[in-house]
């Protein structure tokens, strides 16, 4: 082999090399079960967004409150201190496109009773707009229950 053949080679597999790095921090699998006064909360979207910057994950409990966490960079969460909101999803409408005004999730806004619907969190403030929750999520498997109440 010649030197200059021998030399693009090199200079080839280290480009290579440098191009098998992460991209992006370190995730870690997060899944958990979330509970309102003590009854799982079916329907929450539940949403880590990491202290010192990066993508959020957001998961969406199911019928037992269980939630598994994604972001835009994969399944699970960035390694860090998570500030974690939880909030309630809005009912969907028919197939006809009418929101059932018999929904206790739904109110009229304003004086005229003709408006449309206006979704009506259940969750308290403190676990969404004000959120007072904080966890960590560590390298590999995390198990992150939320016991919620809404007592104040």
């Amino acid at each position: 082999m010649s030197r200059l053949a021998w030399t693009t080679a090199c200079v080839f597999v280290l480009l290579l090399m440098a191009g098998c790095g992460s991209k992006g921090p370190r995730l870690a699998p997060v899944k958990g079960k979330v509970t309102l006064d003590g009854q799982p909360l079916a329907n929450a979207i539940v949403t880590f967004t990491p202290v010192a910057g990066g993508p959020a994950s957001t998961g969406v409990t199911n019928s037992n409150g269980e939630y598994e966490l994604a972001c835009q960079l994969g399944r699970g969460a960035v390694v860090g201190q998570h500030k974690i909101s939880v909030r309630s999803q809005p009912p969907t409408q028919s197939a006809a496109g009418a929101v059932s005004s018999d929904d206790p999730s739904y109110q009229y806004g304003g004086e005229d009773s003709s408006r449309a619907p206006v979704f009506q969190e259940k969750i308290p403030a403190k676990y969404n707009t004000n959120t007072t929750l904080v966890r960590e999520v560590k390298p590999g498997s995390n198990e992150i229950n939320l016991d919620l109440t809404t007592a104040p």
